[in-house]
């Protein structure tokens, strides 16, 4: 699965990429804070990580217990740790929300006072430290972004500086071995930025997203069959890389009102996306032509979703339906084991359209 990717100097992918860490490290400073969380996956990565840094005799300190949706008193503990043990690295092991609690204890290292202050406007940073990252999701291109967002009395909060994107990031897909349900939730997340990337774009951007979104559905089809195909999981990596990298950035909302849906309810990003997904497409469509019917030389057959519909063949949509199925992503509130209240909907909806797909996926 070649996606021709043309990767920036600053992050290493393939398997036993992380090998290469203690050297890749030693350019940024003296000492690294590690920031990770407490899940299979991670704890894996962390001993992986401990036992290279100290074979190459690279000082490195911790700080775990980082959850999903890192809050304001974590960061606040990192700082000091950091700064007690004297760290002029900050790196996040494991995912997007250890990697935003990794950019904020960056961010607050390099001033005095009150970390909260760059989210409220009262000052701009004047130094940032170095922020590494191995990320075990593909799904998420925070290593390319310069936004952080932190949770502070049960609000999310999101600046956006510079310098807050990783300085060096390693992709090592042996380090990534989630099981079925995470991984699909990762591969959901992708499939929506490159479906919206493709619907809204022209020319070699449509083109370019769309054979993306045949390689992206081939990795489902070969993790399905297969957990533990590095191949697959390296493929993974590379395409959301290159969505991310090369694609215009979708105008849609839906991640948005996926993320506000997921930390409501404390449920996976791409979870929160597939539930809305068929609602919001058909009610951004309303009265159009199916968009989905030029998806379908893409899209899998197979003898259950391949049988004729009153003597016609499938359309697009019931094939994509019956992959979604089999990837075991919800595909409503229901499924997802949710159903929203009117005052839960109100709060988070940001305008009418979100409101209507909301109790359209609720119904």
């Amino acid at each position: 699965m070649n996606t021709n990717l043309s990767i920036p100097s600053s992050i290493t992918i393939g398997a036993g990429s992380v090998e290469k860490l203690p050297e890749l490290l030693k350019p940024l400073g003296h000492k690294v804070l590690l920031v990770h969380g407490h899940r299979p996956v991670e704890d894996g990565l962390l001993v992986k990580v401990r036992t290279l840094l100290a074979k190459a005799d690279f000082p490195f300190a911790n700080m775990g217990q980082i959850l999903p949706n890192p809050k304001y008193g974590s960061v606040k503990r990192g700082i000091e740790v950091a700064r007690k043990e004297g760290c002029d690295i900050i790196m996040a092991l494991g995912g997007g929300s250890t990697l935003q609690c990794a950019k904020a204890i960056a961010l607050g290292m390099g001033s005095k006072g009150d970390v909260w202050d760059f989210w409220t406007g009262k000052k701009k940073p004047k130094k940032i430290y170095p922020i590494a990252s191995i990320l075990t999701n593909p799904a998420s291109g925070d290593e390319l972004s310069s936004s952080c967002t932190i949770v502070r009395d049960g609000k999310q909060k999101t600046v956006s500086f510079e310098k807050l994107s990783s300085s060096l990031t390693i992709l090592d897909p042996e380090l990534s071995l989630y099981p079925h349900y995470p991984t699909m939730n990762q591969v959901f997340v992708i499939f929506t930025r490159l479906f919206f990337s493709w619907m809204e774009s022209t020319g070699e951007d449509k083109i370019h997203a769309k054979e993306l979104l045949k390689q992206l559905i081939d990795c489902a089809s070969a993790l399905d069959a297969n957990i533990l195909d590095l191949n697959a999981r390296d493929s993974l990596y590379r395409i959301s890389l290159e969505a991310h990298l090369h694609l215009p950035k979708p105008k849609s909302q839906l991640s948005s009102l996926a993320e506000n849906l997921a930390f409501a309810f404390s449920m996976p990003n791409g979870s929160a996306e597939s539930a809305l997904f068929f609602c919001w497409i058909n009610e951004l469509n309303h009265g159009k032509p199916d968009v989905f019917e030029e998806l379908i030389d893409i899209l899998p057959q197979n003898e259950n979703n391949a049988q004729t519909v009153n003597g016609n063949d499938p359309g697009a949509q019931v094939l994509l339906t019956s992959l979604f199925e089999k990837m075991g992503m919800p595909l409503s509130m229901r499924q997802a084991g949710l159903h929203l209240s009117k005052k839960q909907i109100k709060s988070i909806a940001r305008n009418d359209f979100e409101k209507k797909v909301l109790k359209k996926a609720n119904a």
